[in-house]
């Protein structure tokens, strides 16, 4: 063997020592992650039963309908709890970690897709860095069928007060 086949070869084993060690970082750095991530829901539940809330389910799952180019999808969407106070229904995130009390881009898309699937009343996020939580719900789109119903009413009161006025009044208007 040559010096140059042995320096060769002496590259190609750092390389795959580089690659070993480095895989075994990244998969200790998951199982670490996950860990953490295991022990912040069990504390989360703890805070939420102290905030009131009664846990209904672990991992919850809900399927999302989406339709792409006209052909049906469908997605399962998996979240970290549902949860009940009083007689409202909530989806619960809990987030760990350093940024866990910024609504960063990402969660917010995420919450909201929460929203879609589960439909709750709101949604509790659980930021387990600063150990509280916040509730967080979406404000319902003003449309014309959602501000029908109320003009509606509004139209029958204005005339059935017109009409009590009429009969108070005695046959005149006041």
């Amino acid at each position: 063997m040559t010096r140059g086949d042995t320096f060769a070869l002496g590259i190609i084993i750092a390389l795959f020592s580089v690659y070993a060690v480095s895989n075994r970082l990244k998969k200790s750095l998951y199982r670490r992650r996950w860990a953490n991530a295991k022990r912040a829901e069990i504390k989360a539940a703890r805070l939420l039963h102290q905030a009131g809330f009664h846990i209904i389910r672990r991992q919850p799952t809900a399927k999302s309908l989406l339709y792409v180019d006209g052909t049906p999808k469908t997605t399962t969407i998996r979240a970290d709890f549902l949860a009940r106070r009083g007689f409202f229904t909530y989806v619960v995130e809990v987030k760990s970690g350093r940024s866990a009390s910024q609504l960063r881009a990402k969660t917010r898309r995420q919450l909201l897709e929460y929203q879609l699937a589960f439909r709750p009343h709101g949604i509790v996020f659980v930021d387990m860095a600063q150990e509280r939580h916040r509730e967080i719900v979406f404000g319902p789109r003003i449309t014309f069928s959602s501000i029908l119903p109320l003009s509606l009413y509004f139209i029958v009161a204005l005339l059935l007060g017109g009409a009590a006025g009429y009969f108070w009044g005695k046959g005149t208007w006041l």
